[in-house]
């Protein structure tokens, strides 16, 4: 990754911290981090990888069966490993399960993220994206931001239709579609606090208009040859050359830990 493309993956994963710490941003994220929540625990295997983070105190590991959880950032007061989505330090076919949040949204090369991420993930691994949605009341502020250099404004809001299509060209399987966050990101606590009553508009099929849009795809297998597989041996997952994390679990409220 160039220097200049460096020096914008940390300053977008701050400024993207800083706006998930405002009081739209806590109520977006706490809603996102119940709605991941309720759909990891179906989703098993040994490893899991969260690329970055969205603010202190969100975790959206939290909800998944796996035992072995890694957190990835730019920084290395931001994760327990430092490194670029762009070449993922890990070893093709090791991961089952990656979480994404906003990482396309802030990256030069959406591609690449998302072909590094079908590269690590075994067959029949998982990835859960995570992406702001144009067509809600933050893409409409978006275009009234229009030409703003701050984050998310200045960050890609794509549309599901092109993010299915990019998951389908890489052997993907779109499993589930949700969203969250109907209330507008107005910046004042009481008034996010008396627009609640708008989460009742999911009965009336409204969701699909929320801020976030999230989706769980499988990665398809090719082969139509059967792979046994009674256990796996542990084995490491990160080339020899790069620094494994270490087994502790990472306090999420020390730093962003956001990587594009």
């Amino acid at each position: 990754m160039h220097e200049s493309h460096l020096f914008n993956s940390v300053k977008f994963a701050q400024q993207l911290h800083n706006w998930y710490a405002s009081p739209a941003g806590q109520i977006l994220g706490k809603e996102l981090e119940n709605k991941v929540e309720q759909l990891l625990p179906s989703l098993f295997g040994y490893y899991a990888l969260q690329v970055g983070a969205l603010c202190n105190g969100v975790d959206l590991l939290r909800g998944s069966t796996i035992g072995q959880k890694t957190y990835m950032a730019v920084s290395p007061k931001q994760g327990n490993i430092t490194a670029s989505p762009l070449a993922l330090p890990f070893l093709q076919d090791t991961l089952d399960l990656i979480v994404l949040p906003h990482t396309l949204d802030l990256s030069h090369d959406p591609h690449q993220v998302l072909r590094e991420a079908q590269r690590v993930l075994i067959p029949e691994g998982h990835i859960v994206l995570i992406a702001f949605n144009p067509m809600s009341m933050m893409g409409l502020c978006k275009l009234a931001l229009m030409g703003s250099k701050r984050i998310p404004w200045a960050s890609h809001f794509y549309t599901a239709r092109r993010l299915k299509d990019w998951l389908a060209l890489l052997d993907f399987t779109v499993l589930t579609t949700a969203h969250v966050g109907i209330r507008p990101p107005i910046q004042n606590l009481s008034v996010q606090q008396r627009l609640e009553f708008l989460q009742n508009m999911d009965r009336y099929g409204m969701s699909r208009f929320g801020s976030v849009q999230l989706f769980i795809a499988k990665k398809r297998v090719l082969t139509l040859t059967p792979r046994p597989e009674s256990w796996r041996p542990h084995r490491g997952i990160i080339p020899v050359n790069v620094t494994e994390p270490t087994a502790r679990q990472v306090k999420h409220a020390k730093s962003s830990r956001y990587i594009h």
